[in-house]
């Protein structure tokens, strides 16, 4: 059974494996344009094994900005007919064994709360549970802002204003940017992660590739203090919700909703059908303002760590 280096000419068979897999719906071509934007100086191995000159197992090592410090992402996917034969096996010790080159402090992968086999399988080779995520919906052609006009009123009588970066300068994005790198921290995602640096907020916003001023929703108090923000990203046909974050010394005035109900206006006046976001299982004020809105939860993934130090 032979493992070897992911080479070009495995993009297609690549791609449709990970949607055969992972019950996703990326195309050729959206994927490739993704890996035009990957920064070239970070670290991302891939490995295929095939079987009658077919690809039918793939595996990934890269870094990635959600993983603990130190920690680098994997991935194992092996087509169901292929399985139980020894694939994901070899796929994992090649991937484990440059991990370990590399001096990575551990692995984190995620599986799917709907895959009791899988998940059996990466326990077996010492991965452990350390958190649980799932994606919410929201129909954005269905839903209804006006039930919730109470609270955009409230929050008008405290004298918040409500609005956008569309037409500020320089000074007011930075400030906007800091403030996304400063809260960061506070979530249940990346609690002890250090401060992103600015750049990393940028490229996670999509600011350097498409900008979109009027989807970074942030909340003014009277005299201009930023108080908290709602920040969209476009991926093909939905909005995606990145962050959404109150200052701590803000929180408890009901801001989150409004901020939310913001970006969702400006999503459907984008024409789009759908606005998504993701939650960490332990994150229960995010979760019940989405709920309120009625996002419509998903399956989910369970994040797995595997100490290599």
């Amino acid at each position: 059974m032979t493992v070897r280096p992911f080479q070009p000419t495995d993009a297609p068979a690549w791609v449709a494996l990970t949607n055969r897999v992972l019950n996703r719906h990326t195309t050729l071509d959206a994927w490739q344009a993704d890996e035009t934007r990957r920064p070239p100086d970070r670290l991302h191995c891939r490995w295929v094994t095939e079987q009658d000159g077919s690809v039918v197992g793939t595996a990934a090592l890269y870094e990635w900005a959600f993983a603990p410090p130190g920690y680098l992402h994997a991935q194992v996917l092996v087509h169901p007919a292929a399985r139980r034969q020894g694939r994901g096996a070899a796929l994992a010790a090649r991937l484990l064994a440059t991990a370990r080159e590399t001096g990575a402090a551990g692995l984190q992968a995620d599986v799917s709360d709907a895959d009791p086999d899988s998940l059996r399988w990466a326990q077996a080779r010492g991965f452990v549970h350390a958190a649980h995520r799932f994606t919410s919906e929201l129909d954005l052609r269905t839903f209804d802002p006006g039930p919730f006009q109470p609270r955009l009123d409230r929050v008008t009588e405290q004298g918040v204003t409500i609005t956008d970066l569309a037409g500020a300068g320089e000074a007011a994005l930075d400030r906007y940017l800091n403030f996304v790198a400063d809260r960061l921290p506070d979530t249940p995602d990346l609690a002890g992660h250090p401060r992103w640096p600015l750049a990393q907020v940028r490229e996670t916003l999509h600011l350097d590739r498409d900008p979109r001023p009027e989807w970074l929703v942030q909340a003014l108090a009277p005299d201009g203090t930023l108080l908290g923000i709602s920040a969209l990203v476009h991926y093909r046909d939905m909005a995606y919700n990145e962050f959404t974050a109150v200052h701590p010394q803000a929180r408890g005035r009901g801001l989150a909703l409004p901020m939310k109900l913001h970006a969702i206006r400006r999503a459907q006046e984008a024409g789009l059908r759908t606005m998504r976001t993701n939650n960490h299982s332990r994150n229960a004020p995010m979760i019940a303002v989405n709920d309120r809105l009625g996002f419509v939860r998903q399956p989910g993934r369970f994040e797995l760590h595997l100490p290599l130090r």
